[in-house]
Order: C-alpha cells, then sequence, then structure tokens
C-alpha cells in the first residue's frame, strides 16, 4: 500500500496469543508491510510473553485497537470467534479469523454481515505456504493430486467470553 509514492505499514493486532496467536504475531512483525500495534488476550502473562518477544504492546482489552490498528488476526478459541471478529468488523477493523471460522453456519454467516455491514475485509486462515513441513516436501514432490489430512485436535475448546 503506498500514499503519495511512499510505502505505508498496515497496522496489524493480535487477539489471542495461543500458539496460532503466537505465530500470527511473529509473522506480522517478521514483515516489512506490516506494524504490530499490539496484543490482546485473556491472560496477561501469555499476552505478555508474546508481547515482550515481538516487541508491542499488552492491550488491556480489544476496545483499545479502535483507531490504532487497520486489521487485526483473530487466533482466539473458535467458540469466541463470530464473538471477537464481529466486534472487530464493527470497529472498522479488516480481520484474518483462524480456521475453522466458527462453530456453525449461523456464527459463520454473522461474521459475513458484520464484513459486508461495515464494508470491511473478512479472510479465513489457511495458509500452509510457511509450515515447515509443507516447505521441506516441496522438493520432493512435483506434483501432489491428493493430500490427506487428519485433525489431532478438539474442533470445540471451552468457552470463553472475550472482551
Amino acid at each position: 500500500m503506498s500514499v503519495g509514492g511512499q510505502s505505508k505499514r498496515i497496522r496489524v493486532a493480535v487477539v489471542g496469543t495461543g500458539e496460532f496467536g503466537r505465530n500470527h504475531a511473529r509473522v506480522y512483525h517478521e514483515l516489512d508491510g506490516a506494524e504490530l500495534v499490539g496484543v490482546f488476550d485473556q491472560n496477561p502473562e501469555r499476552a505478555g510473553a508474546v508481547a515482550a518477544e515481538f516487541q508491542t504492546q499488552v492491550l488491556k482489552s480489544v476496545d483499545e485497537l479502535r483507531g490504532r490498528a487497520d486489521a487485526a488476526s483473530v487466533a482466539v478459541p473458535t467458540v469466541a470467534h463470530a464473538e471477537v471478529g464481529c466486534r472487530l468488523l464493527e470497529m472498522g477493523l479488516d480481520v484474518l479469523v483462524e480456521k475453522p471460522m466458527a462453530v456453525d453456519l449461523a456464527e459463520a454467516d454473522a461474521l459475513l454481515h458484520a464484513a459486508k455491514k461495515n464494508g470491511r475485509i473478512l479472510q479465513v486462515g489457511h495458509v500452509e505456504r510457511f509450515n515447515p513441513a509443507v516447505v521441506a516436501v516441496e522438493p520432493i514432490l512435483n506434483r501432489p493430486l491428493f493430500f490427506e489430512v487428519h485433525r489431532l485436535a478438539s474442533l470445540l475448546p471451552a468457552a470463553s467470553t472475550w472482551t
């Protein structure tokens, strides 16, 4: 993105600093076109560790992102994707939500509606391009025809409220 011939960095934040959220923070920290403005997690110690690792701020609430970020990654438990994603979209942020998008079709529709209503971008994270396992196998495979994937974790972690 450029303004007047100069490159503009996109201000991004990460909501949820578990394993996936930490990876989002790491990637944003490494991207030249991104400025990691902060992280939020219900667990302030975990948020603090990720913030320290990637030289950013711990946010006390999701509301602190209003006016401070252009976009945010949602890496909270799946049961909170719609709640957090819709809130961020309504605040005027573009949102990258981790997979799965939502727990059911109604919540996925709510995310889509919030994005359309607020004129924001909503994207579901499903990028394996930088996954070390994918990078390692790339030289071996030349034209794969079939992939088999097994999920080894629960789809629905315990419910929680993200504020």
